[in-house]
């Protein structure tokens, strides 16, 4: 049918529109004695939007305190001459009990969620709940090709999370210092059709600050940009994502992998990162599905702020004056980077705030 006009077009569409809600939902009328309530047209549509599918979370964690973790990891470094220092911080692998926070944002903002899964090498919180069924905790050994353990490197942990035996479909790939700090639905993550949000990063220094760094993290972002170049497929370069939720289906992940497996399986065998890889989550796939039309790009403001910074405090007083104002954003993000001696203090800063926000122990604590 052709139409003369974009007017009629968008008439027809929303006389269409209307006629399948009616039908699916019909009028019961409007007089106060109506047994049910007639719906208005925008709870029509709502209600017509409404996401039915399930969504779980993932997080990966890891205590490098536990000496037995400790021995097995130093036991690889002689393996492997290019390291990059960053792959090797303490701040990689140390436990501040960000997870234990983290769960308590999530149970109080996103009950929703159908299954909280737990990556980890052989380890398990002593303060988690696992009789709650909602906890699932997943070994590397699960779902990771047993020719690639083990692994101390987060890009090849992530490379393999879409294979997590019984994952839903859609899913949110969680750091544990990223905290849900309002309330939320699955539309804050996901659109009706299924596709993801992408969170991009409004900080313009994001982008500088990676042109002048050679960490892995910021390296990954070039080599990304570099593949696509080599595979002649455009994608926008502006497109960065925020240090927050990554939401995710296992499709996505399966035709990401798909497009870059020569580039992903020639770092697996990496145990520790180097800057010759991918970032799964923060680079790789929201890039490639930007150019697939698969990501809807989402303008969202957060707080993130690096537990050794001067100026934490005044974050953390902001972070904590948003929930009272009732302004809080949709997420923030504590990072704990480097090495330093005033670590004892920066833990003492980071619970004071979490626990300032977070009160109340969820029931994923023991």
């Amino acid at each position: 049918m052709e139409y003369k006009t974009k007017a009629s077009f968008f008439r027809r569409f929303y006389s269409a529109l209307c006629d399948e809600l009616i039908e699916l939902h019909p009028a019961t009328g409007g007089c106060g004695s109506c047994l049910e309530k007639m719906l208005t047209i925008d709870e029509r549509i709502q209600k017509k939007l409404e996401i039915k599918f399930p969504i779980d979370v993932v997080y990966t964690w890891v205590d490098g305190g536990d000496p037995l973790h400790a021995e097995k990891r130093n036991s690889f470094l002689p393996k492997q001459n290019n390291i990059h220092p960053n792959g090797l911080e303490n701040a990689r692998f140390r436990d501040n009990e960000e997870l234990r926070y983290s769960l308590r944002a999530l149970e109080t903002f996103a009950p929703w969620v159908r299954k909280i899964i737990l990556v980890t090498d052989a380890q398990i919180p002593n303060w988690l709940n696992t009789l709650n069924g909602k906890i699932q905790i997943v070994d590397h050994k699960d779902f990771i090709p047993h020719e690639y353990l083990p692994t101390f490197n987060s890009h090849v942990i992530e490379a393999f999370l879409h294979k997590i035996p019984e994952l839903a479909e859609h899913y949110i790939y969680l750091n544990d210092d990223v905290f849900l700090a309002r309330q939320t639905t699955k539309a804050s993550f996901f659109s009706s059709n299924g596709l993801p949000f992408g969170f991009v990063d409004w900080r313009a220094r994001r982008l500088s600050g990676y042109k002048f760094t050679k960490t892995p993290h910021a390296q990954s972002y070039f080599n990304t940009l570099k593949f696509f170049e080599q595979k002649h497929v455009e994608t926008n370069p502006k497109f960065i994502t925020a240090h927050g939720p990554y939401p995710a289906t296992k499709t996505n992940a399966k035709a990401t992998f798909e497009f870059f497996d020569k580039e992903i399986i020639s770092f697996l065998n990496n145990k520790f990162r180097t800057t010759e890889e991918l970032a799964f989550y923060s680079h790789a796939m929201p890039l490639w599905l930007y150019s697939q039309k698969k990501i809807i790009p989402c303008d969202e403001k957060y707080y993130y702020v690096q537990t050794r910074r001067r100026d934490r405090l005044a974050y953390y007083k902001a972070i904590l004056n948003s929930k009272k104002d009732n302004v809080a954003p949709l997420f923030f993000c504590i990072n704990d980077v480097g090495n330093s001696k005033k670590i004892a203090k920066y833990q003492k800063d980071l619970h004071k705030v979490l626990t300032a926000y977070f009160p109340q122990p969820s029931t994923y604590e023991k």
